[in-house]
């Protein structure tokens, strides 16, 4: 299943619904409100130091079934574009350490920490 998740993420579909969101929040932060730097949207003259990662992040986590209905994980109004900062603090900020390298995720499965 991981691979064809890793499908959906290389998508033409997927590609153009990342784009959609972009557009619609104008390359800022849906958190935060900080400007991101999107490929093929944001202007090139942006230092490459000084650009700011991005994701559009699924409100409703993906997983190897849902990931295949697009009422979810294309639905754009289950999408939202956040900053990589943004995204970090939604997935490793809720999780809760037990030891340095383990911790339970949002779903209380133990998970590595990098």
């Amino acid at each position: 299943m991981q691979k064809d998740r890793e499908r959906f993420y290389k998508s033409k579909i997927w590609k153009q619904t990342t784009k959609n969101i972009w557009i619609k929040q104008k390359c800022l932060c849906n958190r935060c409100g900080c400007p991101v730097f999107v490929s093929g949207i944001s202007s090139e003259d942006i230092p490459k130091n000084k650009r700011k990662k991005c994701i559009v992040h699924h409100k409703i986590y993906l997983n190897d079934i849902n990931f295949i209905d697009e009422s979810i994980s294309l639905n754009e109004d289950l999408l939202e574009g956040i900053c990589i900062d943004c995204h970090n603090t939604e997935h490793f900020k809720k999780r809760q350490a037990i030891r340095d390298d383990l911790a339970f995720d949002s779903f209380g499965n133990l998970i590595k920490i990098k």
